[in-house]
């Protein structure tokens, strides 16, 4: 069956984000603190040092000083996380790895709210449906985190927080431009203000590539077509002060491309395209009260995808592989939690919320519609916190949920910490979690209704060193991971020769270090090393013996980033990156022998230099030198990556 290659947004540039006064070019500001306020571990604002969760934070600095990358290579370079494709020709599926699990198990969100798409295979949202400036911060939550977000969250949480920055003034204005290798160019416009009770953002991303040749063409003789992208992003965010006490926000976002795919790995295709469009609408209601808040979400995400592979094309006559399909998703979701201060070391978190999803899909090969593909899940839990007793926290919780296909799931979480020191803290988490089975896996025509749930037993213990001074923090972090009733596809002798079911046991584990020193004020330095291991456990019941072996295919048991930041003068910031990457095994399916091969992709390291001078007050300039080596490598068998690869721009604030 054909694999499909979707686009994604090669070189994203980040703009300033409309501040008043235009910040030097620079990493040592407030957003850098090493202890900043989060809002994903608890879902209310708190110092990351109150929290015993391993919780990374992408600020908004951090965006700035990485202008010309996308998001998906920004989050590759965080410790457990792996971004199968953000190497790949700008818009290549993106699968995301966070600690070895499977992608179905990281969950998205967007704004605190579950971003999924109904349609597709495994309801992973596509992250090429982001632009890097038009977001705030990135906050990623990792162990099981069912009990606060549900289903999915079973090796943690990726939580993209929009832009909220708003501006006091009436009006201010941005824009930006940038171009680069691969014949690819991106201008983004912004305007943001404030007035009386009311603050808005609203901001416009074009981006376009000629692009590369996603299929490696082993012959080279230079026939393979190059494989183009065109995005329009648009975002508004809007704040209201409804009242004293209560905020009113929305959210909007209308993002679509269009991309250029080849046929499969080593096999070009001239005429097959993509076209991607996703609708986003939310709307977040928060109440104030003397112990407390009272907070009502809600949220549209609408997904419309369609290939087109035309047939007997002047580009490529040989090409006799038509094939068709539109792929609609809608998934509705709405919540309402309080959180309430019933001492001062005691604080309760009670909540419920309701996920309804609905698909329709046409293809060639037959079409499902929404009677089928429909499945709605209903929760509710409870969460109680125990706050600085001493120099002991805890987190304790439960969640219930309700699912209209294979009934109910049960999952709780312990979160204790303990500060030994002012400095020096150890955590640990026991957690359960659960993914319920994708509307693809149920009622597809490889479906299986009779799916159960995966379920995850998890736990993580870790020790963190945190220099109040802001100099130096250290974490390491080991976890183990149990998930049962995988969720498989399952090869069958008769039509439709395949179904999904539910296997045996997968096994994860490995450790995570992390440090940022800043060892002046000129110098940061940032690094990371990770290492996970992995098996399926399986059993037959013809023979009664047990198996296992490693599956953990395109991730590496050993990554290591680093980037050393240097800020030359108030006007000149410079860094250096380098990511090195473990060799990794990968399948290939041989269509001249029938037979699905394992293949070794060889280890790699990739070397990055950056610049940003801010010319004027109002008027920066960047440039970003990707693999400055010229490495050769491959995350995908038969797929290329980028070469040497440069982008560079301008940034304006009025």
């Amino acid at each position: 069956m054909k694999k499909k290659i979707f686009i994604v947004a090669a070189v994203i540039f980040s703009n300033h984000l409309l501040a008043q006064k235009t910040l030097p070019v620079q990493v040592q500001d407030s957003s850098q603190n090493l202890d900043e306020v989060v809002i994903t571990a608890n879902k209310f604002s708190q110092k990351q040092s109150s929290t015993g969760k391993v919780l990374t934070v992408i600020n908004r600095q951090t965006l700035l000083n990485n202008t010309g990358r996308t998001l998906a290579q920004v989050l590759n370079e965080q410790a457990g996380l792996v971004i199968n494709g953000s190497q790949n020709t700008l818009g290549t599926n993106l699968t995301v790895y966070m600690r070895g699990a499977g992608a179905a198990s990281t969950l998205i969100l967007i704004d605190g709210m579950p971003a999924n798409d109904a349609s597709g295979i495994s309801s992973e949202f596509d992250l090429n449906q982001f632009s890097i400036d038009q977001i705030e911060r990135v906050e990623i939550l990792k162990g099981s985190q069912s009990v606060l977000y549900g289903s999915d969250a079973v090796a943690g949480v990726i939580n993209i927080i929009t832009n909220k920055q708003f501006v006091k003034k009436p009006t201010a204005l941005n824009a930006t431009f940038s171009g680069g290798s691969y014949g690819t160019w991106k201008a983004s416009a912004g305007l943001a203000g404030g007035f009386s009770k009311i603050n808005y953002d609203f901001h416009y991303t074009k981006l376009q590539s000629t692009g590369f040749s996603a299929a490696q063409d082993v012959v080279g003789n230079k026939s393979f077509d190059k494989d183009g992208f065109n995005q329009d992003v648009l975002g508004l965010n809007v704040a209201l002060q409804a009242a004293k006490n209560w905020q009113l926000k929305l959210h909007g976002q209308l993002a679509k491309y269009k991309t250029d795919l080849d046929d499969a790995a080593f096999t070009d295709d001239k005429n097959s395209t993509a076209f991607n469009k996703n609708t986003q609408l939310s709307i977040s209601s928060v109440y104030r009260f003397n112990k407390g808040t009272f907070t009502v979400n809600g949220s549209l995400n609408n997904i419309n995808r369609s290939l087109n592979d035309a047939r007997n094309v002047p580009e490529d006559p040989a090409d006799y592989d038509p094939f068709t399909a539109l792929y609609k998703g809608n998934s509705y979701f709405a919540e309402a939690y309080t959180s309430i201060d019933l001492h001062e070391h005691i604080s309760l978190q009670l909540g419920a919320d309701v996920r309804n999803h609905k698909a329709t899909i046409q293809t060639t090969y037959g079409n499902l519609g929404n009677d089928s593909l429909r499945a709605t899940q209903t929760s509710g839990y409870a969460s109680l916190l125990l706050k600085s007793l001493g120099s002991f926290n805890a987190e304790l919780g439960s969640r219930f949920t309700n699912h209209t296909q294979f009934g109910s799931a049960v999952t709780y979480s312990f979160n204790p910490s303990y500060l030994i020191s002012k400095q020096l803290k150890i955590f640990a988490n026991v957690a359960t979690g659960f993914r319920a089975p994708s509307l693809y896996n149920l009622a597809s025509e490889y479906g299986n209704k009779l799916l159960k749930p995966e379920r995850s037993n998890s736990f993580e213990a870790g020790i963190q060193l945190l220099d109040k001074k802001n100099i130096f923090n250290i974490r390491l972090t080991y976890f183990n991971r149990q998930i049962k009733d995988v969720i498989i596809f399952k090869p069958l002798n008769v039509a439709p020769f395949g179904q999904y079911d539910n296997a045996d046991q997968q096994n994860d584990n490995g450790f995570e270090l992390e440090t940022t020193i800043k060892p002046s004020t000129k110098w940061t330095i940032t690094a990371n090393y990770a290492f996970v291991d992995g098996e399926i456990a399986t059993s037959s019941k013809a023979t009664g013996k047990d198996t296992s072996f490693y599956n953990l295919y395109r991730r590496p048991k050993h990554t290591f980033n680093s980037t050393v930041g240097y800020q030359a003068s108030k006007k000149l910031y410079t860094s250096i990156g380098l990511r090195w990457v473990d060799k990794r095994d990968d399948l290939f399916f041989n269509p001249g022998t029938f037979a699905t091969e394992k293949k070794v992709l060889s280890a790699y390291y990739n070397a990055d230099i950056y610049a940003a001078y801010q010319v004027k007050k109002s008027i920066k300039i960047f440039i970003d030198l990707r693999n400055v080596t010229n490495r050769i490598y491959f995350d995908q068998f038969g797929y290329n990556n980028r070469k040497f690869n440069f982008m560079s721009g301008v940034t304006v604030n009025l």
